[in-house]
């Protein structure tokens, strides 16, 4: 069966690529150099507490950007979803601290990090939250540039 009002979920899928990828909506992740090595989760939690809270129960869709060491460069790494209500925990399993279970891109991070790299995260509320799957695999195929979203990274 064929959906009738694609054309209004095209736009609001434009609408939410805009919002999520523009550089206003980018937050740093701060991580302090007496935190990287050895990698310290409880004071890269202490240093970015505000981000950390500002995206919990909010994000349900997010983008993780990186930049080289000495740039202002951003370039999209990874495009994820997850419910609100686990949304702290999740970008947190990204960026600080992530169980042996999960797909998170924390080794990526770590390695990126700890040769002098910068991140930058974004996130945006999708309602109704059903629809962050939908939005989270149209913005993966749109987005290739974002390799961290293939299966071998």
């Amino acid at each position: 069966m064929k959906y009738k009002q694609l054309k209004s979920l095209e736009e609001y899928l434009g609408k939410v690529e805009a919002a999520l990828l523009q550089e206003d909506a980018c937050t740093p992740f701060e991580y302090p150099q007496q935190s990287i090595s050895p990698w310290n989760s409880k004071q890269l939690d202490a240093a970015n507490k505000n981000v950390l809270d500002s995206v919990s129960g909010v994000a349900n869709v997010y983008a993780i950007f990186t930049a080289p060491n000495n740039s202002n460069e951003f370039t999209l790494r990874y495009i994820g979803k997850t419910t609100r209500k686990l949304s702290r925990q999740r970008i947190r399993n990204h960026l600080i601290k992530k169980n042996a279970k999960t797909g998170a891109k924390l080794d990526n991070i770590v390695a990126h990090v700890q040769s002098g790299g910068f991140v930058k995260i974004s996130w945006i509320k999708i309602e109704p939250e059903s629809l962050r799957n939908y939005i989270e695999e149209e913005l993966i195929s749109r987005h290739k540039e974002a390799d961290w979203n293939s299966e071998n990274a």
